[in-house]
């Protein structure tokens, strides 16, 4: 027959003659906290541009919220059509509670922050922010350049109206006015591709 035991908070259960205990609980975190401020921006860029996500670490303090510097959160992301909630890496908050990273996104998707649970402070997590990356089809390379970003490799020479892939003959040998992301942009701006 099982009886029951109390020694110094701790339970004890005797079952025949073998005396079995059950430490107690670890204590849960008691401080609320949030996360204020919470904004990113710019909502919509061109790809290669960066954002910053910002925002301020809370805890409540009797009745009111005061900063928690000292805390550390964690920046998330959700790409278009893939699995949610890729964490992009976690800060510690400066002393006003602070918290201001930035990030160059490849791709739209949503953003969020989240504080995570310690052995004093509860967890708290902010909405989720989208932001649009929009992928530009050309783009003007310097004065000069004879280089093209990786993202519109395709050189445009603006007096003739002929475009170059990567490959052909004179691609290395043409100053590019223009670069295109494909083909397709290219004839729309009214260039036709190069026969050699």
């Amino acid at each position: 027959m099982s009886r029951f035991a109390r020694l110094s908070g701790v339970t004890a259960i005797a079952v025949g003659s073998a005396l079995l205990t059950a430490t107690p609980a670890d204590a849960a975190p008691t401080v609320s906290t949030r996360i204020a401020g919470y904004t990113v921006s710019p909502t919509s860029i061109t790809k290669g541009a960066s954002i910053q996500v910002k925002g301020q670490s809370q805890k409540l303090s009797g009745a009111r919220w005061v900063a928690a510097p000292g805390t550390r959160v964690t920046v998330y992301f959700d790409a278009d059509g893939t699995a949610p909630n890729k964490s992009m890496g976690s800060f510690t908050v400066d002393k006003y509670g602070n918290f201001a990273p930035k990030f160059v996104p490849s791709t739209s998707g949503y953003w969020s922050v989240v504080l995570p649970q310690t052995a004093v402070y509860k967890v708290t997590a902010t909405s989720r922010k989208y932001v649009k990356v929009n992928t530009p089809t050309s783009y003007r390379p310097p004065t000069g350049s004879w280089n093209c970003p990786s993202w519109a490799p395709i050189k445009g020479n603006a007096s003739s109206r002929i475009y170059h892939l990567p490959g052909q003959r004179y691609y290395s040998k043409t100053k590019p006015e223009m670069c295109f992301a494909n083909e397709r942009a290219a004839i729309a701006a009214g260039y036709r591709k190069s026969k050699v």
